[in-house]
């Protein structure tokens, strides 16, 4: 009886196991490997002297939308007095308060405890609100952004720190749902590293994962207080590098292709990484002229120790030549 206790048993987690696999196999199937794809690869270039967005003409506004969320609230436009190079991209915005829904990525925001501030983030049912602006793959002619990386310079002004929700502003790729599709966020923050120079840009690298289906490359604002319309963030010289897994990396080393007349004779103002290699070779230099200084002052010293020993030798020498005649 045991044994065929047991002989039913095995019998049962066999044809578990077995009606369980085509569900295994159908998961594996639908998992996005390598999702990327181009329609015209014509948009590329290996010329990498520009970058893909300039905001220095007009063809930016092709490709640089506002969050459903945020329509009606937010505004882009250029500015080239606060601008990097030329001109800018500037959001502007306004909110009358803490929004109904909760912001994306609330869960990292914590308190002075360390305590989560926003709790209600982490449960299942956690209405979410998404306030930015975006890029869509398909306006590149492109299936996803997998792969692809986002790099860009970028001022917050700092006078909207404290209506910001983690005094941050997120850069993150998602999928249409605006669901945020990969771990590797990016939280920027208002420059204070180098105060009082809150007015420089800083630089920012945002790869996007393979296998992740991101649809959209989103910078979201979660404006968390009442703020009147105001500038909120300069976005200046953004570069989109292709995906350089895909293809067999048939796009390597290339770029979406400069598609807003880039103003290249437009002086670039100073960043915080170009201001600390200027004030080293600035420290550098003072030094070495320091050193100049104590050099050629040291020479007028040595010449009067010189002539110094030589008169007092003179002396000893007339002094003990006269004692010898005198006794002598």
């Amino acid at each position: 009886m045991k044994i065929r206790r047991l002989f039913c048993g095995l019998s049962a987690a066999a044809m578990a196991l077995c009606l369980a696999l085509p569900a295994f196999a159908d998961a594996e199937e639908e998992k996005i490997v390598d999702p990327w794809a181009i329609t015209d690869d014509s948009i590329l270039t290996a010329d990498k002297s520009k970058p893909s967005f300039s905001f220095d003409g007009s063809g930016w506004k092709d490709y640089v939308h506002i969050t459903p969320d945020a329509d009606g609230n937010f505004k882009v436009g250029s500015e080239d007095t606060v601008s990097y190079q030329g001109v800018s991209l500037k959001v502007t915005g306004s909110a009358d308060g803490a929004p109904s829904g909760m912001q994306n990525f609330a869960w990292v925001v914590t308190d002075a405890d360390g305590n989560p501030a926003f709790p209600d983030a982490n449960e299942e049912d956690a209405d979410f609100v998404t306030m930015g602006i975006e890029f869509d793959a398909k306006d590149f002619g492109m299936n996803y952004f997998d792969g692809c990386a986002f790099k860009f310079t970028y001022r917050i002004n700092p006078d909207i720190k404290k209506s910001l929700m983690g005094d941050s502003i997120f850069a993150f790729p998602a999928d249409d749902d605006y669901k945020q599709v990969a771990s590797n966020m990016s939280q920027i923050k208002v420059n204070e590293t180098d105060s009082p120079n809150t007015t420089l840009y800083q630089d920012k690298v945002v790869p996007v994962p393979t296998g992740v289906g991101a649809t959209k490359f989103i910078f979201e604002i979660p404006l968390n207080k009442a703020v009147k319309s105001t500038d909120l963030i300069y976005i200046d010289n953004l570069t989109i590098s292709a995906n350089t897994e895909a293809y067999e990396g048939k796009y390597n080393g290339m770029v979406v292709a400069n598609i807003d007349n880039y103003n290249d004779v437009a002086e670039k103002k100073t960043t915080p990484n170009e201001l600390q290699i200027a004030e080293k070779e600035e420290k550098t230099e003072s030094t070495s002229e320091a050193a100049a200084k104590e050099s050629t002052a040291t020479v007028p010293i040595i010449i009067g120790v010189v002539v110094g020993v030589i008169i007092v030798g003179g002396v000893a020498f007339f002094v003990v030549k006269k004692v010898r005649n005198r006794y002598l």
